[in-house]
């Protein structure tokens, strides 16, 4: 049966019920921006939809209707449509230009089960979880969150408050598709046929029956999601779109607010990206008008890729001993700081200039918070922790999160045990930051204990980021006759005096041995590009005239006790010198640069960091007739 969709609104019955205004009043608490929770809410529902068969596709898609589709939607979607009083879709549709915002997953099972609140089932409820009922709680294992109050983001994102939800849900042998409207404004009273009645603020669109409304089915909603533009789910396969009629994006333009959900699924979800490729659990599009919107691989931006290092190295077993329960897994890795300033979505997670936080998660690996722990001790330092908690504590901390899903708030829990357990795993998190804050020995080749305090004063200005392609590099000069290594720290806290071996200070020449010419820096190392590749930078020049040989020892700076990698594993990436530049631009693709010095021109090192590494890198500059 065919039958023209139209809206009803949703009125109380004798029993009362729950106004919509405190449904959108739930998330009010968070502090996140509306596209980051959008963002957030939504994947949790597309992850904890999976069927398991493969990965989920999570697609965002931002268009604008064209002259031909504009009409077709006020026709469909005006038809017994409340007054703009009580919700404000009829002056929305009426723009000159309607935009729609889509969330799309497949790889997922749909929302099936019942389409009525009242029916008992033993099976799924997903589409009364997610259309009907509000705040209704599932099963929580291996789930990162619930239908609950986070479904409500996608109307907080409309200006009208307005959705339409298509989906594809296999009911019994058979696929079954769906196709319905809902809204969210403010409850109010008014007078109808039947005299004064009052109203939830709840309204429905599509097939009208029996003073409810039931989503439209089959071959009807397929042609109406078809005439409305929605795109259709892949034959055979199931999953859900949820279209965001006229979304807000506050001060943003449309291009800015695609790009804050683009670094704002790589904040939040990156967990669900590794490993980077096709085998990752999730894989994330966004298009808007019909182009693609490029979402940046986790390990491609700076002040996140550390936290990728800490998520590889959870090998600290978080536990309350007395109660002999493991909490959770903990990893950290201490840095140089990478230059520039964190996207404003992380900014907005509580992450500055500096970092010194742990991201926290449950066993679906979603990000819930960055924790900001005690800053480094070295303004040029920073520390990035992970931690994963443990299957038996994901209930825990599932019931402390308030319907945003963005913090642990483990005072709430009423089970005292739980309570004590959660508790006891923020304080050891807390306990793992202050340590990582703090200097640590490491060893250099000599086997000479280095404090880590002395060595940053000593090299505070030779550090450098190398994003994308190595976390960063340091710059330490020696003379041409004692082995490479790390300056030990200097006699005076760090203060080097002028000219002593080992300071590569830059401006201050560097001094020299029996064969040994002083190599001057003449400022920090900095990022550029050659060829296409992202390399380092070391501009010099040499002191001492005559003929002379400028060699480099490079190797992966280390955040255990070894100080540096001596030998790299088999198949790893390692630092290597593309060549050496003069001021005039021309580049020497050598290992060794043979010049003459003393005549006061400007050379600079490049270099090839290894990706995901620390580049140490040792220069000296020798006279010719001797080997270093």
């Amino acid at each position: 049966m065919t039958t023209t969709p139209r809206w009803l609104s949703e009125s109380y019955g004798p029993g009362g019920g729950g106004a919509a205004e405190g449904i959108l009043r739930h998330l009010d608490a968070t502090e996140l921006d509306p596209l980051t929770l959008l963002v957030r809410e939504s994947a949790q529902n597309s992850w904890d939809a999976r069927t398991g068969d493969g990965p989920v596709d999570y697609r965002v898609e931002l268009r604008n209707l064209g002259p031909t589709e504009a009409p077709i939607w006020r026709d469909l979607l005006l038809e017994n449509a409340p007054t703009t009083e009580h919700l404000e879709l009829r002056a929305s549709l009426a723009r000159a230009v309607v935009r729609v915002l889509t969330v799309t997953d497949t790889g997922t099972k749909g929302l099936g089960g019942p389409t009525r609140a009242d029916v008992v089932t033993d099976g799924d409820c997903d589409f009364v979880s997610f259309v009907r009922k509000t705040g209704s709680s599932q099963d929580l294992d291996s789930r990162g969150g619930t239908y609950g109050y986070g479904k409500v983001v996608f109307h907080l994102t409309s200006k009208p408050h307005t959705v339409l939800v298509h989906t594809r849900c296999r009911i019994g042998d058979r696929l079954e598709t769906r196709l319905i409207g809902w809204a969210v404004h403010e409850s109010y009273s008014t007078d109808t046929v039947e005299g004064p009645k009052t109203f939830t603020g709840r309204h429905y669109w599509g097939r009208v029956q029996d003073g409810y409304v039931e989503p439209l089915i089959g071959e009807e909603a397929d042609d109406v999601a078809r005439r409305l533009g929605l795109k259709a789910l892949p034959d055979g396969e199931t999953g859900t779109s949820v279209a965001v009629i006229e979304p807000r994006f506050g001060q943003r333009d449309d291009a800015e607010a695609m790009r804050w959900i683009a670094d704002a699924i790589v904040w939040n979800l990156w967990p669900k990206m590794l490993p980077e490729g096709g085998d990752a659990p999730m894989r994330f599009s966004i298009t808007y008008d019909g182009s693609e919107v490029s979402i940046p691989r986790p390990s491609e931006v700076a002040h996140l890729r550390p936290f990728l290092w800490a998520h590889r190295d959870m090998d600290v077993l978080i536990e309350h001993k007395t109660m002999k329960r493991p909490l959770g897994r903990y990893g950290v890795r201490k840095f140089i700081a990478p230059p520039g300033k964190p996207p404003k979505v992380a900014q907005e997670a509580g992450i500055g200039d500096r970092l010194h936080h742990t991201c926290l998660m449950r066993p679906v690996d979603l990000v819930v918070k960055y924790l900001e722990g005690p800053p480094f001790f070295e303004e040029h330092g920073g520390y990035a922790g992970v931690f994963r908690a443990d299957e038996g504590m994901d209930r825990t901390f599932a019931l402390s999160e308030p319907a945003s899903h963005d913090n642990w708030m483990v005072d709430r829990l009423q089970d005292l045990d739980e309570r004590k357990l959660a508790k006891h795993a923020l304080k050891k998190i807390a306990d793992e930051m202050k340590a990582a804050s703090g200097p640590a020995a490491v060893v250099n080749n000599a086997g000479d204990g280095v404090s880590l305090a002395g060595m940053s004063k000593l090299m505070a200005a030779l550090m450098a980021g190398a994003p994308g392609h190595g976390g960063s590099a340091v710059f330490p000069a020696t003379d041409g006759t004692r082995s490479p290594g790390p300056a030990g720290p200097a006699p005076n806290a760090g203060a080097p005096n002028p000219g002593e071996a080992g300071t590569g200070a830059p401006g201050r020449p560097a001094a020299h041995g029996r064969r040994g010419a002083r190599l001057r820096y003449l400022d920090d190392p900095f990022h550029d590009t050659v060829d296409g590749r992202a390399v380092l930078v070391q501009r010099f020049e040499l002191v001492d005239a005559g003929e002379q040989i400028v060699r480099t020892r490079l190797a992966v700076a280390l955040n255990d006790a070894s100080g540096r990698e001596g030998e790299p594993p088999r198949g790893a990436s390692v630092p290597a010198v593309l060549g050496w530049r003069t001021d005039a631009g021309e580049l020497h693709r050598t290992d060794e640069l043979r010049t003459d010095g003393g005549d006061g021109r400007v050379w600079s090192l490049i270099v090839t960091p290894a990706p995901d590494t620390v580049t140490e890198i040792v220069m000296a500059s020798e006279r010719t007739g001797g080997d270093l």
